[in-house]
């Protein structure tokens, strides 16, 4: 299946950047995150516009040749990031690409992810069909083992096994097929009632000595990704799981193996607990939250 242009048109692509030592030219050493990163999501933004999406950027202080660089993209958007924070920047694009006349469909991502691209057509198909509110990409099994680094392939396996559980328990989700919650792409409505989801700013009603307040932050992964759609299935929103053939890109596992292993692999740990743990100290604080 394949968008045409019209149907392009419509849908919006918003993600947020910063790639502060990235630079021109040829990559140097398989440590340089930045510059791996930041040349894939050139690439994410050249094939997105030649597809004709609506792009919507927002720059957390990236290195100027990296803007540069991006800027000769046709028919991007871009901003500087009010904040550091990736929730707080996120939230400005998604404000933003919901005002882009005629988008119907709001798709949030990592501009690493170009495989992402390719799916973009299926990922879309049950939102334009009036089937779903909400898509959340699945990652096929094959190549979701095969294109990552083993740590990460375990680390998000038990990590989605224990918060599909924690959803099952509080009686907020009933299928028996798990969200792939830990893959980061979001697909939704452009629609004020799903959107203002994704744009809430939370703030978890705990005791200012809990370990949570001084260890974690939920700005950093849980509030417009995940904190989004524990709302939506509380107000039974229809979310839909739709499984592509989504590949890490090599040189991106390459680095996150050989490059910077150690790096990556203590980062998915804490990125596993820390989602994990908000979402406990979320769930204890329904109660207490206008929702």
């Amino acid at each position: 299946m394949d968008v045409n242009e019209n149907e392009s048109k419509k849908i919006a692509i918003a993600v947020i950047t910063y790639y502060p030592s990235w630079y021109q030219g040829k990559l140097r050493s398989l440590k340089q995150t930045d510059k791996i990163r930041g040349n894939l999501a050139i690439e994410f933004f050249r094939k997105a516009s030649q597809l004709g999406y609506r792009l919507i950027v927002a720059d957390g202080k990236s290195s100027k040749s990296f803007l540069k660089a991006i800027n000769l993209i046709p028919d991007i958007i871009i901003f500087k990031g009010r904040s550091s924070k990736r929730s707080v920047r996120k939230r400005q694009i998604i404000k933003k690409a919901s005002k882009l006349p005629g988008v119907k469909i709001i798709i949030i991502t990592e501009p690493e992810k170009i495989s992402i691209i390719d799916n973009i057509p299926l990922l879309v198909k049950t939102i334009l069909n009036n089937q779903a509110d909400i898509v959340i990409p699945k990652r096929e099994e094959n190549f979701f083992k095969k294109t990552y680094s083993d740590y990460q392939y375990q680390s998000e396996i038990e990590g989605n096994k224990l918060y599909n559980e924690i959803l099952r328990t509080n009686g907020l989700f009933k299928d028996n097929d798990d969200l792939d919650l830990f893959f980061g792409p979001r697909v939704f409505l452009n629609h004020p009632k799903i959107v203002s989801l994704f744009t809430k700013k939370f703030h978890l009603k705990i005791n200012k000595k809990a370990y949570l307040d001084s260890y974690f932050d939920i700005e950093d992964y849980s509030a417009n990704q995940f904190f989004a759609i524990v709302l939506a299935l509380k107000k039974k929103l229809r979310i839909k799981s739709v499984e592509i053939p989504f590949s890490y890109p090599k040189i991106q596992k390459d680095n996150e193996e050989k490059g910077s292993k150690k790096v990556f692999e203590e980062k998915r740990k804490f990125q596993k607990i820390s989602i994990l743990v908000e979402l406990l100290y979320f769930l204890s604080s329904f109660k207490k939250m206008k929702i």
